[in-house]
């Protein structure tokens, strides 16, 4: 009998993560899930929403995948890599990354082609693009996205090197758009995107959280987080006019 494919996928709980998780959900395929910490307040946040998801995902009877359980890696495990961090260092010295691809640069040496759902018409697609190429690798389950060494600098490619980005050709709305084709759109009320959760829910204010109001999710949002974000953007807007 031949082996089932196995897809390693790095998952928060967030919007694009567990589009993919949903998408892989479909295919006769083994799904390993790791989740890093950082701990981040949004963490119990991400964990419930993982669990939730994949309760679901698993009493679906129209999912064909073997779901292994979450795999969560603490922060006192972690390896470090000098190569990665001074590339990451490099980096962060002409353009904003988030202090979370340097640690995730080093756990993708021991995981080769480990799945991470960075989405299009994101920060950190627009980094990769200005740093690196991506090119697009076919196969049978709908194909991939990878950092083309040749035409990448090479600190870029020591961050970003060894993922597989599988949804980087997609922004929030069109996976919004193919959630509901999968009959899934219960699903998007279950993520969780939100760093610095207040009284339990997003904050509005935080990057995630603007990236999703900004991409056509505002509803996800209450009123006092809009306000907030709005607040943010004019003071924003004041500090680039002074």
């Amino acid at each position: 009998m031949e082996q089932k494919k196995e897809f390693e996928v790095l998952w928060t709980g967030g919007f694009d993560s567990s589009f993919r998780v949903c998408q892989l959900s479909r295919m006769d395929v083994i799904i390993t899930p790791y989740y890093l910490c950082n701990n981040r307040p949004s963490e119990p946040n991400e964990l419930n929403a993982i669990n939730t998801i994949r309760t679901k995902l698993l009493n679906d009877p129209r999912t064909k995948a073997t779901i292994n359980p979450l795999v969560y890696v603490p922060v006192e495990s972690r390896k470090t890599n000098e190569a990665v961090s001074d590339a990451y260092l490099k980096l962060r010295k002409v353009d904003y990354l988030g202090t979370q691809y340097d640690f995730l640069g080093v756990f993708a040496l021991d995981h080769e082609g480990i799945e991470i759902s960075i989405q299009d018409g994101g920060n950190a697609k627009a980094f990769i693009q200005k740093h690196g190429t991506i090119k697009k690798v076919e196969d049978e389950y709908g194909g991939y996205y990878i950092l083309d060494k040749e035409n990448s600098e090479p600190e870029c490619y020591d961050l970003f090197g060894h993922y597989h980005f599988p949804v980087i050709g997609y922004t929030k709305k069109q996976m919004k758009e193919m959630f509901i084709k999968m009959g899934l759109e219960d699903i998007i009320d279950d993520t969780w995107f939100c760093f610095v959760p207040i009284n339990g829910k997003p904050c509005g204010i935080c990057n995630p959280c603007r990236y999703a109001i900004e991409q056509g999710m505002i509803e996800r949002f209450s009123d006092a987080a809009i306000r907030r974000y709005i607040l943010a953007k004019n003071a924003d807007k004041k500090q680039e006019e002074a």
